[in-house]
């Protein structure tokens, strides 16, 4: 084949989520998804900027949340300072308190911090 035959083409590269199954009710649907978040104390003072990886379903949640903009101020807030429950908020507006599993470095030099939802992920409440 001539190179002038052949054809360019554009591959798009596309994430696989868990179907939706619509008879279920909303907190019962899953919550896979990647989310700009906020990790702040139970009195709302932010302690890191990062992503969360969400899994599970908005009623029984874990997030995996990399790409700290302060990785320092959270290994201190938990390992100094005993930090295990945060508020974590993503930018949908959903919000929810958790305890923070673990906090480590991963491969790439990054730090992650492993959390559990100990409510379900819902939108505040208007003021």
């Amino acid at each position: 084949m001539a190179p002038s035959e052949l054809a360019v083409r554009t591959i798009t590269p596309t994430i696989e989520l868990p179907e939706i199954d619509e008879r279920l009710p909303a907190m019962l649907q899953p919550v896979a998804a990647m989310r700009a978040a906020t990790i702040s104390t139970l009195t709302g003072e932010v302690i890191t900027h990062g992503v969360a990886e969400l899994g599970g379903t908005a009623e029984v949640w874990t997030a995996t949340v990399g790409r700290l903009d302060r990785p320092g101020a959270m290994a201190n807030a938990y390992f100094a300072g005993g930090l295990r429950e945060i508020l974590l908020s993503l930018n949908d507006g959903r919000g929810a308190r958790a305890r923070v599993v673990s906090t480590r470095f991963v491969a790439s030099s990054e730090r992650i911090c492993q959390l559990r939802g100990l409510e379900p992920l819902s939108h505040a409440a208007a003021a």
